[in-house]
């Protein structure tokens, strides 16, 4: 079949595919009844995939998904039912996808969970026994569907596509970052509108980026991914270009306002130095342990130096250098002190629930009871249903989250996974042909496993996207064998 006649064949499947589904769905959303449109949505999903899938069209598909993901907003169904558009459909579009090419390719679901796919197995089983033992089942059943969603086509199928085509990632993300650079334009604006005031930053990324951290999670992630991309890159102009886009993230970085992504950069950058000059797990341990004797031995001095630091990240007078500094702060900056009170309520619940955990996705209709009176203060939420302005977000933390919610298991199986490609930048890959690929993707990912101590993002789209993304590209690159 000649070309032509193919697009011709692909456009007249659509066509016929198309049309009565619209229709359909056009009819049966005047009816006005929720469950006539989820049927109508359920029917789209399931022809517009089968498309997808019959066609071929899964890079196109994806490098959609990239570029409309940074506008993804929080869209309100019902007064309880809310989802994020177009990010939720889209993924849901993909999982149905997925679901299509393994009926015509059953062996798919294997190559899936090969090699490093491996490592991810007991983080998804936890998901599964926390769910089965979950206190508010139907809480834990969203939550599970969509995280094991993000991890199954961002991470488990991203790294089969990367290995049979390993240019398609830097492709998406350069995507993905065309539209970031466009959010980070209209922030800009927005705050140009307050007068540049600071305590207006927590809003100038909505209705994008609902939380100035995640913007500045999101934006630490390409900020260091475009400065060490640019190293790759073959000629002067793709250097320079690169080089800009990692800069102007960088100022994303700093738009933000977000102590922890700041300074999860400043560890990215410790991460590189330390793959550079190659250092090994057993001098990292040796440094771990001459911390922790330093620590020891100048303990005094530094909970006096804690307890003097009256830097306050909230106060509008306060330069950069005060903010960042202030993430020491744990007796006036209420900020912290709050984020101590969820660390210490979800380890309160691991100790009621050590082995199954509350559930996924419990964390935050669970905790309040477990909160330290010493602790509290104007941003602690006593009834979830009245959330003190500026007190949102759940345990503050990954790995307190997967603590509290799935258990020592999960926990355990969390640290698995990030221990399995730690090893692999410092033990694995030293004359592995995709080596600078691997490095690149730990480093990067080393920014939000530094901000993954005090906030817990990979439920959203986008850093979902992101994260997982890199992980899927260092897992792919550490199993091909040949120089791409």
């Amino acid at each position: 079949m000649t070309t032509e006649k193919l697009y011709n064949k692909s456009f007249e499947i659509i066509f016929l595919s198309l049309t009565p589904v619209i229709v359909a769905i056009t009819i049966l959303y005047t009816q006005k009844s929720f469950f006539i449109t989820v049927f109508a949505g359920m029917l789209f999903l399931t022809l517009i995939s089968w498309i997808i899938s019959r066609l071929h069209l899964h890079h196109y598909f994806f490098l959609i998904l990239a570029f409309l993901l940074p506008f993804s907003f929080e869209f309100s169904i019902t007064d309880s039912v809310k989802i994020f558009i177009p990010g939720e459909p889209m993924l849901a579009i993909a999982i149905f996808v997925l679901g299509w090419d393994m009926l015509r390719k059953p062996s798919l679901m294997r190559e899936l969970f090969n090699g490093e796919s491996k490592w991810i197995i007991p983080f998804l089983i936890s998901f599964l026994v926390s769910l089965a033992f979950s206190s508010i089942m139907l809480v834990s059943a969203k939550y599970t569907i969509i995280n094991l969603s993000y991890m199954l086509v961002f991470f488990l199928w991203f790294k089969l596509l990367f290995k049979n085509r390993p240019e398609f990632f830097p492709t998406l993300i350069l995507v993905f970052s065309i539209s970031h650079l466009l959010i980070i334009a209209f922030s800009v604006y927005q705050f140009s509108q307050f007068n540049w005031n600071p305590v207006t930053v927590k809003g100038i990324f909505r209705p994008f980026y609902k939380d100035h951290t995640i913007f500045g999670a999101a934006s630490a992630l390409l900020s260091a991914f475009w400065l060490l991309f640019a190293t790759k890159a073959n000629t002067a102009k793709l250097k320079l270009l690169f080089m800009a886009f990692g800069i102007v993230f960088l100022g994303g970085v700093i738009l933000s306002f977000s102590r922890a992504a700041f300074l999860s950069v400043v560890f990215f950058v410790f991460v590189y130095i330390a793959i550079k000059v190659r250092v090994r797990v057993k001098h990292i341990t040796v440094a771990i342990l001459l911390g922790i004797l330093f620590i020891g031995f100048y303990q005094n001095k530094l909970i006096q130096w804690v307890y003097s630091n009256k830097n306050i990240s909230h106060d509008s007078n306060s330069n950069y250098i005060d903010r960042i500094e202030s993430s020491a702060n744990i007796t006036t900056d209420i900020s912290n002190v709050e984020r101590l009170n969820r660390w210490y309520s979800g380890v309160e619940m691991a100790k009621e629930k050590p082995f199954t955990g509350f559930g996924p996705g419990t964390y935050q209709f669970e905790y309040i009871p477990y909160q330290h009176p010493k602790l509290m203060n104007r941003l602690t939420v006593k009834n979830h249903w009245h959330i003190p302005e500026n007190s949102g977000g759940t345990a503050h933390s990954e790995y307190v989250l997967a603590l509290s919610e799935m258990g020592i298991f999960g926990f355990v199986a969390l640290l698995l996974l990030f221990g399995r490609w730690f090893w692999i930048a410092f033990e694995k890959v030293g004359i592995h042909p995709q080596r600078k690929n691997i490095l690149i993707a730990f480093a990067v990912l080393s920014t939000y496993l530094f901000h993954a101590t005090f906030n817990n993002f990979l439920n959203t789209d986008k850093l979902a996207f992101l994260f997982w993304g890199f992980a899927a590209w260092l897992a792919a690159n550490y199993e091909l064998k040949l120089n791409t």
